[in-house]
């Protein structure tokens, strides 16, 4: 594919990272000379100075030709104006980040509107993160909750507790409820795909999949699944307000310090269920003023990532029973969590999933990094007359690091065994790992996951 890319900041630097790795042709637009330079030093990209929503600049960076433009800018109306303009040039696709406040309700909790304005993809990264967390809060246990074949499956990552009833033992005699399974599990920081003889060990973070109800009723096999029935949240802005407005109405008891007294007595008024703290989230005193020791989870999700990380470990100290931040950098995680952090959740890797989703061709519906990139997960359709058509899984040859999680149909999901077969018009839902993704792409039709 031919994309061009509109700002060169931290989410469009890992865009054309990603662009890169895939080989697709790639021209960046950005006003700042340093910005060009880092990316023209460290990636094999085309380049060119100049404002990403003008006519003349977007004529000159080829949109008459492009499959693709994403707009990353820090300003939003230049990001939908590059997008508008560039469609009306001839692209074929244009995608759109918003963050700022005015744009908060896009899309809902989901935080993406598709075809908002005429743009195929407008998406809010901190709206994307704030339901994540708000995911997590209302699942008991859970360090990361995915949605896929629209709610029909869910993704759960799970710390593995001492004593778990699955631990120690091979997968193969675990016995788990049809619905289900164990997809992938991390260990000392690598991802791997088990197959029936691996034993799962306390510390694990485990990914399981399968539908919604099943996993509800399994997770205490896995993981330490206490209601969390207060949750403190340090920041105000649009994660900290959405993350909050998400838990209203749920039971739980909020309480959100917020340290700029304006935007804090502007937030009061509509989170009338919430406990509104003018303060500082890392003061210790603070924290144990108003019961951070009884807060079954605290999320730091200010734009100051340290602010954050000294926030979830002040807040650990204080007593919280689980903590949680949002950083740019997913590649962080494992020191996050080596520190005693135990949710770490990336806008940055959210958006360049939604981005990434429109590089992939029309089959590809959904698309999630793991692990920091370790592996992805996809929803997809595979392309007629694709060798997983047709025949039972356990005939076919699927390579090493692709686990074929669910099958989706029409009338309902199938979460699969050996003997069941993927039929024209299926989706499937296909966990692949890095090394993975070009042969698991040969397996369904696509040139790649």
């Amino acid at each position: 594919m031919y994309v061009v890319v509109v700002g060169l900041g931290q989410v469009g630097l890992a865009v054309v990272r990603a662009l890169e790795q895939q080989g697709h042709e790639v021209v960046a637009i950005d006003r700042d000379r340093a910005a060009l330079a880092r990316a023209e030093d460290h990636h094999d990209v085309a380049t060119l100075e100049g404002y990403g929503a003008s006519a003349r600049v977007l004529r000159q960076a080829g949109c008459a030709r492009a499959d693709l433009i994403v707009a990353v800018t820090r300003h939003d109306e230049t990001n939908l104006v590059a997008a508008l303009t560039a469609r009306h040039l001839g692209t074929k696709r244009c995608v759109a980040r918003v963050q700022g406040a005015d744009w908060m309700d896009i899309g809902g909790e989901d935080g993406l509107a598709m075809g908002l304005l005429g743009v195929d993809a407008v998406f809010n990264p901190r709206v994307l993160a704030a339901g994540e967390l708000a995911r997590i809060a209302r699942s008991s246990g859970a360090l990361e909750v995915l949605e896929l074949a629209e709610g029909r499956v869910e993704v759960v990552q799970v710390e593995l507790a001492a004593g778990a009833r699955v631990a120690g033992r091979p997968l193969v005699d675990l016995r788990l409820p049809h619905g289900m399974r164990v997809a992938a599990f991390v260990r000392a920081g690598l991802l791997s795909v088990p197959g029936g003889a691996d034993v799962l060990r306390p510390g694990d973070r485990v990914f399981l999949v399968g539908l919604p109800s099943v996993l509800r009723d399994t997770l205490s096999w896995f993981a330490d699944t206490r209601h969390a029935g207060r949750v403190a949240i340090i920041g105000g802005g649009v994660v900290g307000s959405s993350l909050a407005r998400a838990l209203q109405g749920t039971g739980v008891s909020v309480t959100l310090f917020e340290r700029d007294r304006e935007v804090a007595e502007a937030l009061a008024p509509d989170l009338p269920e919430a406990t509104v703290v003018i303060g500082d989230g890392t003061d210790l005193e603070l924290l144990e003023e108003h019961g951070v020791a009884r807060a079954d989870l605290l999320f730091g999700v200010t734009a100051d990532e340290q602010v954050n990380l000294m926030g979830a470990l002040v807040g650990r100290r204080v007593g919280a029973r689980r903590t949680g931040i949002i950083v740019s950098r997913s590649e962080y995680e494992g020191i996050y969590q080596q520190l005693g952090i135990d949710i770490v959740i990336s806008p940055r890797q959210m958006a360049a999933d939604v981005i990434l989703r429109h590089c992939r061709g029309v089959e590809v519906r959904n698309l999630h990094a793991l692990a920091g990139g370790q592996a992805d997960l996809v929803e997809l359709t595979p392309v007629d007359g694709a060798r997983a058509l047709g025949r039972p899984l356990m005939e076919l040859d699927v390579p090493r690091g692709v686990l074929i999680c669910a099958i989706i149909r029409r009338d309902g999901v199938v979460v699969p065994s050996g003997r069941d077969v993927i039929e024209p018009g299926d989706g499937v839902i296909v966990l692949s790992t890095a090394a993975a993704r070009r042969a698991a792409g040969r397996l369904f039709g696509t040139r790649r996951l």
